[in-house]
């Protein structure tokens, strides 16, 4: 008992040195801004005035809407809720003087693309003076919203990596660690980590409520903690007007049990809690807690900056019938999620086989939620989101789809290795190049990488430019958290399964590559994406071949440890 206890002690301390580096990696990039990201932070710099209103800031962003005189950020009010304390504190300090000051630095050394693209002066009513000193506020402001997105962003996507490991332990133990870190360099968490969006946010505070019903499920019923994951669902909402989805389908988890009714009111009573600041918001800003900021959304901003209203006006908030051509885009285009994260198809499997298996409850859970998400993307009249490195707002779902990779490393473990290597390396690069990319051409990261042109990081502030010495620090660091998730985990045995993790590759390869040509616009673009793929399938089997030659070296059998014998799929 005393030895068991020692090894999940150290495999305990061992995850958390891999959740702390992943969060350094993500940390030590600083992303140029985009319209999601100034939208966002106008909004909490409009707070810290006292008002909703982002009259002041409207020309840093084209994300927000127009109402009865004043401009908006069409973003639900979470996220700047959460930052509006710590900008306060940077505010009193003069972190807007530092901000400016590093901004400058990087520019002087060749950190050139604090401001993405050039400057169109169509959107900036056609005023080329206005359009130069709004672009250069929003690149003086690159540092001061990078401190925010650690606390709004990069700390968030530790917690969920923690939670998902600690969810995944229950499943299989000892591999809750391998499982989680997948989701975060594995997945589009990793570069929405790393930029002021909500989507992690939010995603954290739906599966966080997830987590703790299913602890309450496993012992004597305990309310509180029914009415805590009712208010982390309802202000997950506040954070991500999508997240409605997951509440109602933890509202059914949560009933699922004796005393139905007590449960659904204490439920509903903490969901309503969490929800109240967003009605409150709308209250304060619209006068109505029913009229939400996505309402009056500007599509054109013209000579006036408010020329054409009405971007989500079709249908739901933007919202119509799903349609299957774009549910197969999102999945299997060049930027479509098992396009980019195929290892996530081998947890969406295994949730099945969770049902199967006797977590009933649990599986419909994780299905649900992917394929409520799936369905309400794919009825959005821009899936995508735009600039995006894929579709971002499937994100809340990933989280779930992760957690039965855990059993996948256990009974599984080649085929799953052989599709995490192309999920890390197509989200690191999209990470570490461009990930706000404007169109289907992910190829653009494999020409950025071989260009040595990347993203900023903490060295580009202190005197740095964009090319590898900056961003040698954040791969070191996600190597490093691969490391130690791989060292608390039991040794897995990959020679077995050589033969069926090549030929799952293949697939993966085949149908990636097919998809990019026949759902990309460009041939081009989908030309370039095909090398990517091909590159990364190589290198899924060259790190897999090389996997089974190091088991047979007595110096990898001693770090690693006694490799774990695997099970059938189907127990």
């Amino acid at each position: 008992m005393q030895v068991k206890a020692r090894i999940s002690s150290i495999r305990r301390r061992r995850a958390m040195f891999s959740v702390l580096l992943f969060g350094l990696g993500c940390a030590l990039v600083i992303q140029a801004l985009g319209w999601a990201q100034t939208s966002n932070f106008a909004l909490v710099k409009s707070l810290a005035h006292g008002t909703p209103r982002i009259d002041r800031y409207h020309w840093e962003t084209r994300d927000e809407s127009y109402y009865r005189g004043h401009y908006y950020s069409v973003k639900a009010p979470g996220l700047a809720f959460l930052s509006l304390p710590l900008y306060q504190v940077l505010h009193a300090t003069g972190m807007e003087s530092v901000s400016h000051k590093a901004a400058k630095t990087a520019r002087r050394h060749g950190a050139g693309r604090w401001v993405q693209g050039s400057v169109p002066l169509t959107l900036y009513g056609s005023d080329p003076v206005r359009a130069v000193r709004v672009r250069q506020t929003i690149e003086d402001e690159t540092v001061m919203v990078w401190v925010l997105g650690l606390l709004a962003a990069v700390f968030p996507a530790m917690l969920l990596l923690w939670m998902v490991r600690s969810l995944a332990e229950r499943l299989e133990p000892g591999f809750g660690t391998l499982a989680a870190l997948t989701l975060g360099i594995g997945t589009l968490v990793l570069p929405f980590a790393t930029v002021y969006f909500s989507h992690v946010l939010a995603a954290a505070l739906g599966f966080g409520a997830f987590g703790l019903l299913w602890k309450e499920r496993e012992a004597p019923q305990r309310l509180a903690l029914v009415a805590a994951a009712g208010f982390l669902s309802g202000f997950a909402v506040t954070t991500e007007y999508p997240l409605a989805i997951v509440g109602v389908i933890l509202g059914i988890y949560a009933v699922a049990r004796a005393d139905s009714v007590k449960r659904g009111l204490v439920y509903t009573a903490g969901f309503a809690a969490g929800v109240a600041p967003l009605l409150v918001y709308n209250l304060w800003a619209f006068g109505s807690i029913a009229h939400f900021s996505y309402e009056n959304a500007i599509s054109m901003q013209g000579f006036s900056g408010h020329d054409v209203l009405g971007l989500n006006d079709g249908g739901f908030f933007g919202i119509t019938r799903p349609s299957p051509i774009v549910a197969l885009k999102l999945l299997l285009s060049a930027k479509g999620l098992l396009t980019l994260s195929p290892v996530l198809a081998l947890g969406a499997v295994r949730a099945v086989l969770m049902y199967r298996g006797g977590r009933r409850a649990e599986a419909l859970v994780i299905g649900g939620v992917g394929l409520a998400f799936l369905a309400y993307n794919s009825g959005y009249y821009l899936p995508f989101g735009g600039g995006s490195p894929g579709p971002r707002f499937l994100i809340p779902a990933l989280p779930f789809l992760a957690l039965p990779l855990a059993i996948m490393y256990r009974r599984l473990a080649a085929v799953t290795v052989a599709l995490a290597v192309p999920s890390a390396l197509l989200t690191i690069a999209a990470a570490t190049t461009l990930p706000l990319i404007g169109n289907d051409d992910i190829g653009a990261w494999t020409h950025l990488v071989r260009a040595g042109v990347f993203e900023h990081t903490v060295v580009s502030v202190l005197g740095g430019d964009d090319s590898w010495g900056a961003i040698i620090p954040v791969f070191a660091a996600l190597a490093g958290s691969v490391v130690f998730a791989v060292k608390a985990s039991p040794r897995m045995s990959l020679s077995g399964g050589t033969t069926r993790a090549a030929a799952v590759v293949a697939c993966w390869a085949a149908v990636a590559i097919a998809g990019a040509w026949a759902l990309s616009g460009d041939e081009a673009q989908s030309g370039r994406a095909l090398v990517l793929i091909l590159g990364v399938a190589v290198a899924s089997l060259v790190t897999i071949l090389a996997a089974i030659l190091s088991e047979q070296r007595p110096w990898a059998r001693g770090w690693l440890g006694r490799a774990e014998p695997q099970r059938e799929l189907s127990s």
